[in-house]
C-alpha cells in the first residue's frame, strides 16, 4: 500500500507546465518509469479533483493504492475506486508503461506512427499494434478543431491510389475527396466528403467556420454564396496561374494539403476510406498542437482517463 501523492506527481505537473517546445524520450521514461507511475497519473487525472471520499466523505488523502487490483481504496470505508474502469485501457493485457510509451510516439513523432512501428518499438504483436494504434487515433477525433475564426483558407484536395485507366481528376475512382479548412497561422480541420458540391460543403464551412470569418478560396464557383452566408470572401484564380492577391490566397491549406500526402505515403503507404477519418483526424490533432508535444501527449493522456 502507498500514499496517493507520490514526489513524481509534483515533478510531472512542473515539467508539463514548463515544457512546451521539447519531450524527449529521457524525460518520458524520468516520469513514467513503472506501471504503478503510469496508474498513479491516470488516478490523478480521473480522481484529482475530488477533495473527499464520494462514498463516506471523508478527506480523500485516505486514500491508498491495493496493488494487487489496480485500484485505490478509502482507509475509512474500504470504498474503491478503479482508474482505468470504462477507460480505453480497461480490460487491456498490455502493460500501461507500453500503452503510455505508445502515446508518446504519437506525441512525438512528426509524420505519425504506423503499426509496424508500433511492433517494432513496443515489441507486441502487430494485432495488438495496430489496435493500439487505431484506439489512440480515436483520441484525437475526439479533440478536432470545431469553430475555425480569423482569416480561414478552404480548399478541396483528393487522396487516394492511382486509378488505371477510366476518369483522371475529380470523380475518379480509388479517390476520396477532401475538404480542408484551416485558419492562418492556426487550428486545421480536414473533413472527407461525398461530393463536391455547394450543398455538401457549404454547410461544413457554416458548422465550423465562425460567421464574420474571412474566408480565402479559389475560384470554385459554389464559394460564390459564402457573403450572403455572413462570411468575408477572398478568391484566386488557380485557372489562370494566380497564387496570391494581396492577402488573398490559399497557401496555407494547399502547404497543408503537400505535408499530408507525403507522410501518408511515406508512413502507411495507403489508408483505407473506412479508416481514413482517423487518420485525418491525427494529421489535424498533430498540426494544431505542433509547438507543444508535452501538452499534445498530457492532452491524449486525459483522453484515456475518460470513460467511454
Amino acid at each position: 500500500m502507498c500514499d496517493i501523492f507520490p514526489a513524481f506527481f509534483f515533478v510531472r505537473k512542473r515539467f508539463m507546465a514548463d515544457n512546451t517546445q521539447k519531450f524527449t524520450v529521457f524525460d518520458f521514461f524520468r516520469l513514467y518509469p513503472d506501471d504503478d507511475t503510469c496508474l498513479e497519473a491516470i488516478f490523478q487525472l480521473r480522481y484529482g479533483h475530488l477533495t473527499t471520499c464520494p462514498n463516506c466523505g471523508r478527506a480523500r488523502k485516505r486514500f491508498h493504492r491495493i496493488k494487487a487490483r489496480k485500484c485505490y481504496e478509502c482507509r475509512a470505508c474500504h470504498h474503491q475506486l478503479y482508474p482505468l474502469a470504462g477507460t480505453p485501457l480497461a480490460g487491456s493485457t498490455t502493460k500501461l508503461t507500453v500503452w503510455f510509451f505508445a502515446i508518446y510516439l504519437f506525441a512525438t513523432s512528426r509524420n505519425g506512427v504506423s503499426a509496424k512501428e508500433l511492433q517494432r518499438q513496443l515489441g507486441v504483436t502487430y494485432k495488438t499494434a495496430w489496435r493500439m494504434g487505431q484506439q489512440i487515433r480515436e483520441l484525437m477525433v475526439a479533440q478536432e478543431a470545431t469553430d475555425l475564426q480569423g482569416v480561414v483558407e478552404v480548399d478541396e484536395a483528393l487522396l487516394g491510389g492511382v486509378a488505371r485507366g477510366g476518369k483522371r481528376g475529380w470523380g475518379a475512382a480509388n479517390k476520396t475527396c477532401l475538404l480542408g479548412m484551416i485558419e492562418r497561422g492556426g487550428q486545421v480541420l480536414v473533413i472527407p466528403v461525398e461530393k463536391r458540391n455547394g450543398a455538401t460543403i457549404l454547410p461544413l464551412v457554416q458548422e465550423h467556420v465562425q460567421p464574420g470569418t474571412v474566408v480565402n478560396t479559389d475560384e470554385f464557383q459554389i464559394y460564390d454564396k459564402l457573403p450572403s452566408m455572413g462570411y468575408g470572401h477572398q478568391t484566386v484564380v488557380h485557372s489562370k496561374y494566380q497564387w496570391a492577391q494581396g492577402e488573398a490566397h490559399t497557401n496555407s491549406i494547399e502547404g497543408y494539403w503537400s505535408n499530408l500526402k507525403k507522410s501518408i505515403r511515406g508512413t502507411h503507404t495507403f489508408v483505407s476510406p473506412k479508416h481514413l477519418p482517423r487518420y485525418l483526424a491525427e494529421f489535424s490533432f498533430r498540426h494544431n498542437h505542433r509547438q507543444q508535444p508535452a501538452q499534445m501527449f498530457e492532452k491524449l493522456l486525459e483522453g484515456c482517463s475518460r470513460c467511454h
